[in-house]
């Protein structure tokens, strides 16, 4: 009878225990197979968690798709050891940056390879990169390459500060990488760039005289437009006086403010570059400021293209805002303006910011040329007046007025359409630093690359947000980072293990 009873209890050991055993197994498998499962994610998605409040150390969507779409394979070469910028405050996002273009790459048919190397070193790393590159490339520098073709970009070129004015001390730092990186990747895989230079110099002398203000709008206008794929030489400036005009070298020529009249050779220069030999297709934008007047060849020359600046100022007391103008190193109320020609800037990321047009001049539309083809493209609202320029008195009656005006003129043959364009705009500090650059608050640096891409019928591209780097947020440090990995990777499934193994002996045992 004891027998009997005896095996009915081990075959109920039997089965517990065997279940147990099953059960630690199939939980052991899920934990690797979640492992496995993870580590194929990570080589496609970023997993790791970004728990700033602007998701410093995230791709906008639209970086994310330049990465998606694009075809070719990029090279990022940091002149840095990456132990190096972790170390450093701010710059150790950089290499969290470069990690998401790798990883968003892997989604599209291109793909983007990050090397860090210390050309003190190893100074042959990058000499695979200067035959195709004018200048000297240094230690502390981003090299983008892709089909022969480089950008450098200076790591300091990765953040900008923002004050007041110039001339303030209360600065804040900002994050503009993501833009700079991506802008770069676009340009490196560009089939077709369009090369851009600003008319600034005439015989040695800046158009715009000794006004330094004319200056600082003019050079954030110069690095938006190279941001964001335009070629330029050098320093991206040509003389009008002593520099020709080639068709064949440049594909966009800005004029910025010019506050002396031009030569009636220059005006001939400027006409022949945009007649092309009657191949049409060239580009020039001219900027005109509040000093800009008593200039009658250059008044000739915009008349030709249908465009006045008349010598009243643009104002507004009801739809305007109190804007800051670090160029000025102060702040002046600027009219706000919205969008008359819809076709001719295309559609905005977000259409609910406003674009300001500080101290602007009024534009009258011509009919002088009827081969010319002229629409208002930004206009003030209802209820601005105009103020005489030298008097500073009011001038007429409240109403709309024009700041920015685009004249075409085509030649059709066959089914093709050939044409040159000529944007004027009437406010030179519509591309102040902190205008263009507080993107948060302003639409101007969408609006100016938007109407320029359209002109130039460049593939279309966007303004990124940056992100500044001293407010207050939750942030992971690299240490961290490390905690949450063990404890995910192998501590969790540990404690998944040493739990069902516990469970076995206990069960085993009753």
């Amino acid at each position: 009878m004891k027998n009997t009873e005896k095996k009915p209890k081990n075959f109920k050991k039997f089965k517990y225990g065997s279940m147990s055993v099953v059960v630690i197994v199939l939980v052991i498998a899920i934990v690797v197979v979640i492992n496995i499962i993870s580590g194929l994610l990570m080589k496609r998605f970023p997993l790791k968690l970004d728990l700033t409040a602007d998701k410093r150390y995230e791709l906008c969507e639209e970086s994310i798709g330049v990465l998606k779409d694009m075809e070719d394979d990029v090279e990022i070469t940091v002149t840095l050891p990456k132990e190096t910028l972790i170390q450093l405050n701010y710059y150790n996002m950089i290499p969290e940056i470069l990690d998401k273009y790798s990883v968003y790459s892997e989604a599209g048919k291109g793909s983007v390879t990050v090397e860090y190397a210390d050309i003190t070193k190893n100074p042959e790393v990058v000499s695979k990169y200067s035959k195709y590159y004018n200048g000297t490339i240094s230690e502390g520098s981003v090299v983008v390459y892709c089909n022969e073709k480089v950008k450098v970009l200076p790591l300091t070129a990765m953040f900008t500060q923002s004050s007041q004015s110039y001339y303030a001390t209360d600065a804040s730092i900002s994050f503009i990488g993501e833009s700079t990186i991506t802008s770069a990747i676009m340009s490196v895989t560009d089939a077709n760039p369009i090369k851009a230079a600003f008319a600034s110099l005439v015989n040695g002398a800046y158009v715009y005289g000794q006004d330094s203000s004319l200056y600082y709008s003019t050079e954030q206008f110069k690095s938006l437009l190279a941001a964001n794929g335009y070629e330029f030489s050098e320093t991206g400036d040509i003389d009008l006086m002593t520099d020709e005009l080639n068709p064949e070298d440049y594909d966009l020529i800005v004029i910025p403010a010019p506050t002396v009249d031009f030569s009636e050779d220059i005006i001939e220069k400027l006409d022949n570059y945009l007649y092309n030999d009657a191949n049409y297709g060239k580009n020039l934008i001219y900027i005109s400021a509040l000093s800009s007047i008593q200039l009658p060849n250059i008044e000739e020359f915009l008349a030709k293209w249908n465009i006045q600046v008349e010598d009243t100022a643009v104002m507004d007391d009801v739809n305007m805002m109190n804007a800051t103008i670090s160029s000025l190193g102060g702040t002046a109320a600027a009219p706000i303006v919205t969008i008359a020609d819809t076709e001719a800037v295309g559609e905005l990321p977000n259409e609910s910011l406003p674009i300001i047009a500080p101290l602007a001049r009024e534009l009258t539309i011509l009919s002088k040329n009827s081969d010319i083809v002229s629409s208002a493209v930004l206009q003030s609202s209802a209820t601005s007046y105009l103020k005489d320029v030298e008097k500073g008195e009011p001038v007429g009656d409240k109403g709309s007025r024009t700041v920015a005006v685009l004249s075409k003129r085509e030649r059709a043959e066959g089914f093709n359409v050939y044409t040159s364009n000529f944007l004027a705009i009437s406010s030179a500090y519509i591309s102040d630093p902190s205008v263009i650059l507080n993107t948060s608050a302003y639409n101007n640096a969408n609006f100016i690359l938007n109407t320029v891409n359209t002109m130039t019928g460049k593939e279309s591209s966007f303004v990124i947000p940056q992100k500044n780097l001293q407010q207050e947020t939750l942030a992971l440090t690299a240490s961290q980072v490390k905690i949450v990995r063990t404890v995910v990777i192998y501590i969790i499934p540990l404690l998944v293990v040493v739990a069902g193994v516990i469970v076995f002996i206990r069960r085993k045992n009753r």
